[in-house]
């Protein structure tokens, strides 16, 4: 899936065990989505989530960079 930036809303629709590749057109803007992932743990005691996040190396002859996020809890 192809998205500009990373957002809670996102996140929101992964079911537990579930795994998604993000296509972000830069390595920046795909760190920040990685964070965001990250930071998701501070929803945890609230909503129970958790994930991981790994940035993939660039995509040929762009920037583009892809995340894989999976949710853990």
């Amino acid at each position: 899936m192809v998205i500009d930036k990373m957002t809670k809303e996102i996140l929101e629709k992964f079911l537990p065990g579930e795994q998604k590749v993000f296509t972000l057109p830069s390595f920046e803007k795909a760190q920040s989505a990685a964070v965001q992932a990250y930071k998701a743990k501070n929803y945890e005691e609230t909503y129970g989530w958790k994930f991981s996040a790994r940035i993939g190396d660039p995509m040929e002859g762009t920037k583009q960079r892809s995340v894989t996020i999976t949710r853990i809890a």
